[in-house]
């Protein structure tokens, strides 16, 4: 009997080879869709939290200033006394103007520990405008600094003890020109902020205690 023996070699045919690419390209086209998946979260995480930190950035420097507000008239660029906590939204820009205390010097200087501020919105950003002089200054001689963007509404009320009030002094009725204005500080200032991502934020700031200002 004669035996032939078959000098085929075993291996993959052509059908399964590419066969075998094409799974192959499958599972790599999954693979960067989970890792360009994975790349855009982690980028989403970074800059939601870096939005999240420049907003409480921007708070704790209002909760800083207004914590060392000092309730003392100023002088404006012209000599006449101010008060020194002033908002009042009635000419299409709301602001906040106020002296602080404890400003810092650690160049030991021979100055005020006083600090003249503004808190003010201007194209969608929040800026907080601090001058080198609590009295004598007029606006463009502030420094501007940026807190906050991507801000669509910048507003500010004020509680009185009794009601609530979007101008401040109440004594004269929002008035800067009312010279007569006392220095009496408000029990509380609420601060609402409308951001183009997030929305609605308002953080609620004690300032005084109204028993203890008429104990005085």
């Amino acid at each position: 009997m004669i035996n032939f023996h078959s000098n085929r070699q075993s291996g993959f045919t052509l059908l399964e080879i590419v066969v075998a690419m094409a799974i192959a390209a499958l599972i790599g086209v999954g693979a960067m869709r989970v890792l360009d998946s994975a790349t855009l979260t982690h980028k989403n995480i970074q800059k939601t939290g870096t939005r999240y930190n420049d907003i409480e950035r921007a708070l704790l420097f209002l909760s800083n200033d207004l914590q060392q507000l000092a309730p003392r008239q100023f002088r404006d660029e012209f000599g006449d006394k101010k008060d020194n906590l002033f908002s009042d939204d009635s000419a299409g820009k709301t602001f906040l103007s106020f002296t602080r205390l404890g400003r810092r010097n650690p160049a030991k200087l021979a100055r005020s520990n006083l600090e003249k501020l503004v808190y003010m919105l201007e194209d969608s950003s929040l800026q907080r405008i601090s001058y080198l002089y609590p009295d004598g200054m007029n606006v463009e001689q502030g420094l501007a600094r940026t807190l906050l963007e991507n801000v669509e509404s910048f507003k500010i009320d004020f509680f009185d003890g009794e009601e609530w009030n979007d101008f401040w002094p109440v004594e004269n009725g929002g008035d800067e020109t009312d010279s007569s204005a006392n220095s009496k500080l408000p029990v509380a200032i609420k601060i609402s902020l409308e951001l183009e991502d997030l929305g609605l934020i308002e953080r609620l700031f004690v300032i005084s205690d109204k028993r203890k200002d008429s104990d005085g």
